[in-house]
């Protein structure tokens, strides 16, 4: 079926957080390097869990705040590719989380899933060209329903670290107080080359 999402809002959210100078450029690995310039995507659903305006408020303000609290972490995702594809502008600029509505109880996405419409339930095309690392999107269903859609550039990092910043983030949502720090040294282990070498042209 096709889905009818309409978005109502959309902010950046910061981390809660500043980088410290010493972390503000972050190298890409090699593998990174090879890495195609697409986003890893990813949609979470939770059945009635908003059955109030006053329940929306309260999960997208505890879903924002953990979001800023979990970038202090993962500092690179709130920062910005630099031109040379090699390094991250860990510059806290944020990401986009966005709010919308979606005309569709959940069950009827569920039973019958449309990959090309539950791209709608994201905040980028996952082969767009975007200036953000990571993207939220909160969708709300008629039912009461949500499906927190999230798209991670895969050009620094791949399913695990993905998984490493949900595990993270939820783990923040719930008031959990033992967390564990990434470790960002992928370019230590796997340095990067010169891959102009790799670059056709044009005689």
């Amino acid at each position: 079926m096709e889905l009818h999402v309409q978005v109502v809002s959309e902010e950046i959210v910061k981390p809660s957080s500043s980088t410290p100078d010493r972390l503000r450029r972050y190298q890409l690995s090699f593998i990174d390097q090879l890495s195609p310039s697409r986003y890893n995507s990813f949609i979470y659903f939770y059945p009635e869990k908003c059955n109030t305006d006053g329940d929306k408020i309260m999960i997208s303000d505890r879903l924002k705040q953990s979001i800023s609290d979990a970038l202090t972490y993962f500092y690179p995702l709130a920062g910005r590719m630099m031109e040379d594809q090699l390094f991250v502008d860990c510059n806290d600029e944020g990401i986009p989380f966005v709010e919308a509505r979606v005309k569709c109880q959940l069950s009827d996405v569920l039973n019958i899933p449309i990959p090309k419409e539950l791209n709608k339930l994201l905040p980028f095309e996952i082969d767009g060209q975007h200036k953000a690392l990571l993207g939220i999107q909160f969708n709300v269903f008629d039912c009461s329903g949500i499906g927190i859609g999230v798209c991670a550039s895969h050009k620094i990092g791949d399913a695990l670290p993905f998984f490493s910043f949900v595990k993270l983030w939820a783990a923040i949502a719930r008031g959990e107080k033992k967390l564990i720090a990434p470790e960002f040294e992928s370019a230590s282990l796997f340095p990067p080359q010169d891959l102009s070498i790799l670059t056709p042209r044009i005689s």
